[in-house]
């Protein structure tokens, strides 16, 4: 399993409106995927065995943009009150990968000075990016419908 693909499987599930789908994505993700605890707390391990166990823990930053905007839209089309808070947990996301600073080599999914994605959010892969990361209405979507305080950054 790969962030990306989990990620990306979740945006194809709420635009078919297939909460059932998107729903067993999320949950396995969160469970197995996302970091509970210290500097990659909020990130997700890019690479996992079906087992749930970690081949790769380091975090592929575009798996996070779209866990991040496809929770964003089941927020919007499903509401948070059928057993999962979507917008909670995409605020969740958002909020560690702001406040990273470098602690354990781990960094912020933008680059705080270029305003960029990195391609990695740790000290190798933050000093470039990947065009194909660059979904800036990606970016509308989480200031539009966030209401986490960040629209500004």
């Amino acid at each position: 399993m790969r962030s990306e693909g989990m990620s990306y499987g979740m945006m194809i599930a709420v635009q078919f409106d297939r909460k059932d789908i998107f729903d067993r994505l999320w949950r396995w993700s969160k469970t197995y995927m996302q970091h509970k605890e210290g500097p990659s707390e909020g990130y997700f391990a890019w690479c996992c065995r079906t087992d749930g166990s970690h081949i790769d823990g380091g975090s592929a930053s575009d798996g996070e943009l779209y866990f991040i905007t496809s929770l964003i839209f089941a927020s919007n089309r499903w509401g948070n009150e059928t057993g999962i808070n979507y917008l909670a947990d995409a605020r969740h996301i958002l909020d560690c990968a702001l406040k990273k600073d470098g602690t354990g080599g781990i960094m912020p999914l933008i680059h705080k000075e270029h305003k960029l994605i990195t391609f990695v959010p740790n000290d190798f892969g933050y000093a470039f990016t990947d065009p194909s990361y660059h979904l800036p209405a990606f970016y509308e979507v989480w200031a539009r419908w966030a209401d986490d305080g960040c629209s500004d950054y």
